[in-house]
C-alpha cells in the first residue's frame, strides 16, 4: 500500500439501491476529482484498499458516490464509516499561498507581537461550523482555535510556523 494518505472524506451512508454511497467531504479535494478515479478506503490508512470512484452525482444535501466495489445497497452499507484517501502526490495542485490542511499538522503556532512559540498544531478539526486548529500548548495543556482570518495571521509553509492573533489567543489562554 502507497504510503503518504490523506483523507479527503467519509462515507456517511448507502443511498438508493444501486450502490450509491453518500460522502462528507473535507475541505475542497473531493469536489476537485473526476470520475473515474482511483482513491482509497478504509477505516485508517494501514487497513485501506484501492478502489475507483465510477462516478459522482450532485445533490442538494451533498455528493453520492458509485465505488467500484459497491454495486448494491448492501454493498454500500457496508462501506459506512470508511474514510475516502487519496495519494499526497494524486492531489490537485495549489495556486500560489494556497495549502492543504495536512501541511498544517506539527507547524509552531507563535505570537503575532512577539515570535514567541506558543505550541504546536497537533490535528485540523473539520467542525460544521468552520475549521479550527487543535494545538498542543508549550504546558501541555490543549486547545481549539478556529482557523479563521480573526485567529491566523498568517501561515508560512516553507518555516513550518503559524502566526497567530495575540489578542485571539488570550482569550482562549
Amino acid at each position: 500500500m502507497p504510503q503518504e494518505l490523506v483523507a479527503i472524506a467519509i462515507v456517511k451512508r448507502a443511498v438508493g439501491l444501486e450502490g450509491y454511497c453518500g460522502i462528507l467531504p473535507f475541505g475542497e479535494t473531493f469536489d476537485r476529482l473526476k470520475p473515474p478515479v482511483s482513491v482509497y478506503l478504509g477505516a485508517d490508512e494501514r487497513s485501506a484498499v484501492e478502489v475507483t470512484i465510477e462516478n459522482v452525482k450532485p445533490r442538494d444535501q451533498g455528493d453520492i458516490v458509485l465505488f467500484s466495489i459497491a454495486h448494491d445497497r448492501t454493498e454500500a452499507e457496508k462501506l459506512q464509516g470508511s474514510n475516502v484517501y487519496i495519494r499526497e502526490d494524486k492531489l490537485p495542485a495549489l495556486e500560489e499561498g494556497q495549502h492543504y490542511h495536512f501541511h498544517l499538522k506539527g507547524m509552531k503556532v507563535v505570537s503575532e507581537s512577539t515570535g514567541s512559540k506558543i505550541g504546536l498544531v497537533k490535528d485540523v478539526v473539520n467542525l460544521p461550523s468552520m475549521d479550527a486548529l487543535e494545538i498542543t500548548l508549550m504546558n501541555g495543556h490543549e486547545i481549539i482555535m478556529p482557523y479563521n482570518e480573526r485567529a491566523v495571521v498568517k501561515v508560512n509553509v516553507e518555516e513550518k510556523r503559524i502566526i497567530v492573533s495575540d489578542s485571539y489567543i488570550e482569550e482562549l489562554l
